[in-house]
């Protein structure tokens, strides 16, 4: 009897959270936006061009969180420039939003390694905080209408950019 009880309260558990574990993708981390409209930002470019949420309203948005001191950011910087030359003619448009940079430090990164999506100054961080962002890099999909699709933790691939542009229209 005290077997089966040591198994209910303990083996049971371990098992139980790791078979959920292992089905889940880590990078995937919940988000109280899914399946919410964004919330709205008014975010400048590097030449102080304005850009609100309302004024992409009718194309879907993918926004890349980032910023130049981000190992993982550079890692997809390449993988974003490929996207976007890839969908930016089906009317994707592709965001990033400088986490916590200076635009000094920016402005350097971008001259040489060049613009993947139009560069946004969250100086204030407000954006960031309304998404919810923890760190950098991460990605929303938001579709045409402003609803939050999908949200990726952690460096993007291909594969996954693919599968959020493709939930999303």
């Amino acid at each position: 009897m005290k077997r089966w009880i040591l198994f209910i309260l303990v083996v049971a558990p371990v098992v139980y959270l790791l078979t959920f574990g292992l089905s889940r993708d880590p990078r995937e981390l919940p988000s109280v936006l899914i399946g919410k409209e964004a919330p709205a930002f008014s975010l400048k470019t590097l030449e102080n061009k304005e850009i609100t949420l309302e004024s992409l309203r009718g194309s879907p948005i993918v926004m890349n969180f980032w910023a130049t001191w981000c190992g993982p950011c550079l890692y997809e910087h390449a993988i974003l420039k490929e996207a976007r030359e890839r969908f930016e003619k089906e009317g994707v448009k592709f965001l990033g939003v400088v986490y916590q940079d200076r635009r000094e430090q920016v402005e350097a990164f971008l001259k040489e390694m060049g613009e993947p999506f139009v560069v946004l100054l969250d100086e204030t961080s407000r954006s960031a905080i309304d998404f919810g962002v923890g760190g950098v890099p991460e990605t929303f999909f938001i579709d045409s209408q402003g609803i939050v699709r999908k949200k990726l933790s952690g460096v993007l691939s291909r594969e996954y950019i693919e599968t959020g542009i493709s939930e999303m229209q």
